[in-house]
């Protein structure tokens, strides 16, 4: 999912048999659309569709991740029947009716860089390189396909790279084309790797001071990590994209997203960072487990607080198991995520704040999503002597059965709320709009918050009981 270095973790300092795609399931299936995509050196793409379901309505994305207006890059728009064009009009943005049932489309899209932070979560163009998304590109209807067929034919010089396997012609059969994500430039590093039974790719566009046997090797211990977590084989392999920012006077050092099965990192070259591999590091903690949470969850409804706030306190903790981060900088990143939620007014809840995300600039479902996953650890190793925690609620919320489309919100409070003291923090900050008080809360657990300064500061006290020492030493802590 969408993770960038504005949120507020980034205050944190060959596989013998690797298929993408099983060619015997790729063959059974037959694609229904056929899409041609030609990519030119001017941030434009000019897509041909042969649809396979012909329809008179056609529809693409108009907003995404708080990018606006993408339907206003669609141009040129042209519906066919057996070749001949047929009469079609633009009714709204993004919104194209034809006078009868088109079965071939042709259209070119603009797709410049942007405001920066939207660089990760939808297609851009330059001359040298790019990030192209199926999401933005194509009819919905088309999206809502199980598999298709793309080609794309490029500049000279200019390859291709993605999750999926692909002919000499660059064409690939697209399971789930609404994550499908490709990335294009003139120079690629790619590695792949089994990773505790799940493959893994790498590819690192344009040249850094890094490789990425480097990125590989990090990644696989966090993938390791997440496996163990979870207890869930991941369905499909999962890829690692990494690029350039196209904007240099960015103050950004990188955004990302994840989507599908890929992860998206793109990096600011001109960013002040000493060791690209630890911050890299450190990034793929949180979004490697979105492959997991939510990719790999069947839940529906607005629960962004569990799959962004709690994944940022899961992937600190395993920043901290990985040894990329020591417990001081635990604790200082959390006493920095509190100074955030206290620069703000909280009247919300968690599950509000997610519904309203993309409407506001302010993080409460980082930042106060973040903190409660803290506050349920601490009470779930409190109450347990240091035995159980947090992490152990992921194995049974994803050894539930798979059914309908329940709702997320409903099914993680119920797998978090077992006990009265968990279900009070549900019921006062997930359900209930109670602003978060860390220095009345925190004594009980052995730590101490002194917040009256310009930065606050989170340290275990000094008169710890032994149930304390229990739990202190739980998450990492030793003296």
């Amino acid at each position: 999912m969408i993770f960038s270095s504005n949120s507020t973790f980034l205050s944190l300092i060959s596989v013998l048999s690797f298929i993408f795609l099983n060619i015997a399931n790729a063959k059974a299936q037959v694609p229904g659309s056929a899409v041609n995509i030609v990519v030119s050196e001017n941030s434009e793409v000019r897509i041909q569709i042969k649809v396979g379901s012909p329809d008179e309505q056609w529809s693409f994305v108009n907003s995404y991740a708080g990018a606006l207006g993408l339907g206003d890059r669609i141009k040129n728009f042209e519906a066919l029947d057996s070749g001949s064009v047929i009469a079609s009009r633009k009714i709204a943005s993004g919104e194209f009716r034809s006078e009868g049932k088109a079965t071939a489309l042709r259209y070119t899209v603009q797709i410049p860089p942007g405001r920066p932070g939207d660089l990760a979560h939808i297609s851009w163009l330059t001359s040298d390189s790019g990030v192209l998304m199926l999401a933005d590109l194509l009819p919905e209807s088309v999206l809502s396909e199980g598999t298709i067929s793309v080609s794309l034919e490029l500049p000279l010089g200019v390859a291709v790279e993605s999750g999926f396997s692909r002919d000499a012609q660059n064409s690939f059969v697209v399971s789930q084309p609404d994550r499908a994500i490709f990335q294009v430039g003139k120079r690629f590093d790619v590695r792949t790797k089994d990773a505790n039974g799940i493959g893994l790719k790498v590819v690192l566009a344009d040249n850094w001071k890094f490789g990425s046997k480097d990125i590989l090797r990090s990644a696989a211990k966090t993938i390791e990590v997440y496996h163990n977590l979870t207890t869930l084989q991941l369905a499909k392999p999962a890829t690692i994209l990494i690029g350039t920012l196209p904007l240099t006077d960015s103050d950004a050092s990188w955004k990302a997203e994840t989507r599908g099965s890929t992860v998206l990192l793109l990096l600011n070259p001109r960013a002040q960072v000493k060791n690209w591999i630890g911050q890299i590091g450190i990034i793929l903690t949180h979004e490697l487990f979105h492959l997991w949470v939510p990719n790999s969850l069947s839940l529906g409804g607005d629960y962004d607080w569990f799959f962004e706030g709690f994944t940022l306190y899961v992937a600190l903790q395993t920043a901290l198991k990985l040894k990329l981060i020591n417990f001081r900088e635990y604790q200082d990143t959390l006493a920095r995520v509190y100074d955030s939620y206290l620069s703000y007014s909280d009247e919300q809840s968690l599950i509000e704040a997610s519904e309203r995300r993309w409407t506001t600039n302010v993080p409460v479902v980082y930042d106060k999503g973040m903190l409660v996953g803290f506050l349920l650890d601490l009470t779930m190793r409190s109450e347990s002597g240091g035995a159980t925690s947090l992490s152990e609620k992921y194995k049974v919320l994803f050894s539930r059965r798979a059914g309908d489309l329940a709702d997320g919100n409903d099914v993680i409070i119920k797998v978090l709320a077992t006990s009265p003291a968990t279900e009070r923090i549900a019921s006062s900050y997930i359900r209930g709009r109670e602003r978060i008080e860390l220095e009345k809360l925190l004594p009980a657990f052995g730590f101490e918050l002194d917040a009256d300064g310009q930065k606050s500061r989170l340290s275990a006290r000094k008169d710890l009981n032994d149930p304390q020492k229990r739990l202190l030493k739980s998450l990492g802590y030793s003296k």
